[in-house]
């Protein structure tokens, strides 16, 4: 096989895999739809009840499906916005999105059931299944800098942002995790913590990039 038709095969692997992914988040959708209450699990007993009443007595499922919502849109966004800086792609950058994509349906299945859980094991569930999308993706990431499938033009600078902020996330989830148990408030300030540790992995990078050009 040729140069130029492993890279055509590289680039349509790369435009399947969008379309996989726009399809999970598209199902996503649909089941984070299906958390709305229906009229037969509502406490009032026999006759008409009204959408808003049912919504009312329902508001934990309500408030877990608009949390889902910018959980799916968010990682959607991100994860579009380093596709379009892909040239193509290889069979370990297609798995890690994958396992990136699995995760936050792993994360969307613990906001569903954190209003009937321990509210200590919801919250240490949400940051651990945060991590592990943000593992998967900075690692997606790492390796398709590594293979050199980024865009010719893409800035160094540009791709080096793109990798702090997709290790920012999973390192601050993995320092709240211990706050999970102190507290729903502990827990919520720690995420605080994202701005701290993206200066930190920053100034981390540029210094590792003064050596780099140093020798």
């Amino acid at each position: 096989m040729s140069e130029k038709t492993k890279l055509d095969v590289a680039k349509e692997q790369l435009r399947r895999l969008g379309t996989l992914t726009d399809c999970v988040y598209a199902v996503a959708l649909i089941l984070v739809v299906q958390w709305l209450p229906l009229p037969a699990e509502s406490s009032q007993s026999g006759g008409s009840i009204w959408i808003l009443d049912l919504w009312a007595e329902h508001s934990g499922n309500l408030l877990a499906m608009l949390i889902a919502v910018v959980f799916i849109v968010l990682y959607w966004l991100r994860g579009t916005d380093q596709r379009a800086r892909l040239e193509r792609t290889s069979g370990a950058h297609v798995t890690l999105t994958i396992v990136s994509v699995l995760s936050l349906l792993i994360l969307l299945y613990v906001v569903r059931v954190g209003a009937e859980v321990e509210g200590a094991s919801a919250r240490a569930g949400e940051s651990v299944a945060v991590a592990l999308i943000g593992l998967a993706t900075a690692a997606s990431w790492w390796l398709a800098r590594r293979q050199g499938l980024v865009r010719e033009g893409i800035s160094e600078e540009e791709t080096v942002g793109v990798q702090i902020e997709a290790f920012t996330e999973p390192v601050t989830a993995l320092i709240t995790l211990p706050f999970a148990y102190f507290g729903e408030l502990w827990w919520n300030l720690a995420w605080l913590l994202y701005i701290p540790v993206a200066r930190l992995l920053r100034r981390r990078f540029d210094q590792r990039g003064l050596t780099s050009s140093s020798r």
